[in-house]
């Protein structure tokens, strides 16, 4: 069973992969929290509602993941800890026919990966 722990409130700037400040705020409490459990490894999952072309949402998700992980790692976590992974419109949490179901779907999640 996979966890996962969605990061409300990490938004980016419309159609890019530009954090908004209150993700920038967010993302700096998740490093501390981080740097408390150094044997965690993390993949973060980057999702897009299902508006607009699936290829671009699929890139857009991945470079989202990617601005995450980067800022995760200048906020002194270890990039090796770190996996950016795009899933575009894909696991929709919410109905992509409402505004408000569209936003909930555009999403950076993180999913504690399984250590053996």
């Amino acid at each position: 069973q996979k966890s996962s722990i969605v990061l409300e409130w990490v938004n980016f700037k419309s159609g890019t992969s530009e954090l908004l400040p209150d993700a920038v705020k967010v993302l700096d409490k998740v490093a501390a929290t981080l740097t408390k459990h150094a044997g965690l490894k993390i993949e973060v999952a980057g999702y897009t509602d299902a508006m607009g072309d699936p290829k671009r949402n699929l890139e857009l998700s991945m470079a989202r993941a990617q601005a995450v992980v980067k800022h995760l790692t200048a906020g002194g976590i270890t990039a090796s800890r770190l996996t950016a992974i795009g899933f575009g419109k894909e696991n929709p949490i919410a109905d992509n026919a409402s505004a408000a179901g569209r936003s909930k779907n555009r999403r950076v999640e993180l999913h504690p990966v399984t250590q053996n």
